[in-house]
């Protein structure tokens, strides 16, 4: 009788782990965890299968998946012909003409930050639009919802979308206090304590606010008190955000919108840009906005850093705190070096998920033996999401460089087009820089065990 249930037990075994397998090739298309999850399936089927349902691949349901493209409106008359290579491909992936005459302000210090969202939040007139993937309740958050309730109260529009995830331990009292005021706040798919591991991915990792969707501010930074601080102490994070004057501001406003009533049954009507709005090129920065995720074109942060990474001629510079790179952007970053390519990337020494810092070590090993320049800044945590691509383009936002925000989560980022604008984010990026230890911290046995264990399952962190 023994033998008859080894048999079967086996057997079931074997087409387990075929039918497990064969999901993973199927569903995996970016190799999302893929051999992690093969190991663990390899070594117990069962569990392997039933973790690998709840946990992993790049889960989409379908709300997100039959979610249609935002609509940003286009400025009337803008130039449908393309100045460069890159915006020939911006503009075949379905993204809206750079707009002109847009003003920005590097905002790259938490002081800075606090002192920009406060004037937003005073100039809007008719209405505030707020979204970010963690709000916390310290002193600088509720000075804000403070400041956000006394505009409800005097009859602006206020709107306030923070992530189920992130602020998943946020309390109902926080949100409460804007609606009690006439404003209303929700939690972008809020989920409860067992659903919470469940539903990692496309979460809304986007921080923007937009007053009268003529100003906004855009960037990394998120509405706790480690990068919104009036006087940040040693361990404020490092972050880089922009104020945005103009019509792109516009267009970051429908981008909120179009979240919101995803998210609720309230219709914000759409933006709309009119021909006064534009200005002549040289009058202001020109800037694209890029939604990424199932709201945006299909994998368009991938398809825009391969072609960044093909078409530089001088340099690449990125700022990230997390470095988890899909394999063709790692193989085309490896190229980049051997052509000659400046590549240089500055991450924090320790940053706030202690598994990525041990996941990234490989890459940046492989990277350092090509000729790419790795940069580590000490002591703080720096969250800025940068890229420059010689003195072409310049990408800010929400978007790390790893998986998850290549694939698996809504951000939002702006392209940068003009040189006066490129060269100003370039200057933050050296002096940031010029403050990191170079190179890798020394291999001890314990950080390759880890490097080796956790970069299995990298993109799933």
């Amino acid at each position: 009788m023994l033998w008859i249930v080894a048999y079967f037990s086996s057997v079931l075994g074997a087409f387990l782990t075929i039918l497990a397998m064969t999901m993973i090739r199927n569903e995996q298309r970016h190799s999302i965890g893929r051999i992690g999850w093969l190991g663990l399936i390899l070594l117990s089927p069962p569990i392997g299968l039933v973790l690998f349902l709840w946990l992993g691949g790049r889960k989409i349901s379908v709300e997100h998946e039959q979610r249609k493209l935002v609509e940003i409106p286009s400025l009337p008359g803008a130039e449908k012909n393309p100045i460069d290579a890159f915006e020939t491909l911006l503009l075949a992936r379905n993204l809206c003409p750079p707009t002109s005459g847009n003003h920005v302000r590097l905002l790259s210090h938490p002081s800075e930050v606090r002192e920009a969202f406060m004037e937003l939040i005073d100039s809007a007139e008719e209405a505030i639009y707020v979204m970010t993937f963690i709000l916390d309740e310290k002193d600088s958050s509720d000075a804000m919802i403070d400041r956000l309730c006394e505009k409800a109260r005097s009859g602006v529009q206020v709107r306030l979308l923070v992530d189920g995830f992130g602020s998943f331990v946020l309390s109902e009292d926080q949100l409460q206090r804007v609606r009690d005021a006439g404003g209303r706040a929700h939690r972008f798919k809020a989920m409860s304590a067992l659903s919470r591991l469940a539903y990692l991915n496309f979460r809304n990792h986007r921080k923007l606010a937009v007053a009268d969707g003529k100003r906004a501010i855009l960037g990394g930074a998120n509405i706790v008190e480690d990068e919104v601080c009036d006087d940040p102490g040693e361990d404020a994070w490092i972050d880089l955000s922009l104020w945005i004057d103009g019509p792109a501001a516009t267009q970051l406003q429908s981008v909120f919108c179009s979240d919101w009533n995803f998210e609720t049954e309230e219709d914000l009507p759409p933006s709309k840009l009119e021909e006064d709005d534009a200005c002549e090129p040289e009058e202001g920065s020109r800037l694209t906005i890029m939604p990424i995720g199932p709201d945006g074109p299909d994998e368009i942060l991938e398809d825009f850093w391969l072609f960044a990474i093909h078409q530089a001629q001088k340099r690449i510079w990125i700022c990230t705190p997390y470095f988890i790179p899909p394999p063709q952007t790692m193989r085309s970053l490896e190229l980049a070096c051997r052509r000659g390519i400046d590549v240089r990337v500055v991450v924090p020494q320790v940053s706030d998920l202690r598994p990525v810092d041990y996941a990234r070590f490989d890459y940046f090993k492989d990277l350092l033996d090509v000729g790419c320049k790795v940069h580590r800044f000490p002591d703080r945590m720096v969250h800025a999401k940068i890229g420059i691509v010689d003195d072409r383009v310049a990408l800010v936002g929400s978007a790390n460089f790893d998986v998850r925000s290549f694939f698996l989560n809504y951000e939002l980022s702006v392209l940068i087009h003009d040189q006066e604008t490129i060269a100003k984010i370039s200057d933050w990026y050296e002096d940031l820089a010029d403050q990191c230890e170079p190179g890798l911290t020394n291999r001890s046995g314990f950080r390759s065990a880890m490097a080796t264990t956790v970069r299995l399952f990298a993109s799933e962190l």
